[in-house]
């Protein structure tokens, strides 16, 4: 199960006076709380997008390198098969479509920060078209760019998690 976090309010002192997300990556991990396999994410994260009481989904994304079995466009990138996942994608338009008109209605907000490396993975490059689509169904998507490199400012590495900020809640994976 996820754990309730503080409101900013109550944000825990960190070192370096740091709010919002960089105060959770700093936190001991202990105090993180707990990494979710991926079917434990896409549950917490469907049970708090479904809550009634929650207004804002912000989701960081992080990792290079992802699966996605049981998405059609996923499975026809994976096997190379560029244009057929595009091609899936387009067919998947209506259903995201009606998931945006839901979000829309119940007056959600769904905001994405999505951090690539360069040169990209494949699947941040099959990503990127989801994102598109998504982008152009109202979701607020923001994307950062870094490059590998050693020190201080270098990308998270893969398995860096990807949080989920729901109303009083967060998701990792």
């Amino acid at each position: 199960m996820h754990e309730p976090i503080r409101d900013a309010g109550e944000a825990a002192e960190v070192p370096g006076g740091r709010t919002g997300i960089g105060a959770l990556t700093v936190l001991p991990a202990d105090e993180r709380g707990s990494f979710l396999p991926l079917g434990g994410y896409l549950k917490a994260f469907r049970e708090d997008y479904a809550r009634p009481e929650v207004s804002v989904v912000d989701k960081l994304e992080c990792g290079q390198v992802f699966q996605e079995p049981g998405f059609p466009s996923w499975e026809a990138v994976d096997k190379g098969a560029w244009r057929e996942s595009l091609a899936l994608l387009a067919e998947e338009h209506p259903a995201m479509g009606r998931q945006f008109a839901d979000a829309e209605q119940r007056g959600l907000r769904l905001r994405r920060v999505r951090y690539v490396e360069i040169p990209p993975s494949d699947y941040v490059l099959w990503e990127m078209a989801v994102l598109r689509q998504r982008a152009e169904l109202g979701e607020q998507i923001r994307v950062v760019v870094g490059e590998s490199r050693p020190g201080k400012l270098a990308p998270p590495p893969d398995g860096f998690p990807n949080w989920s900020f729901s109303g009083r809640t967060r998701s990792l994976s």
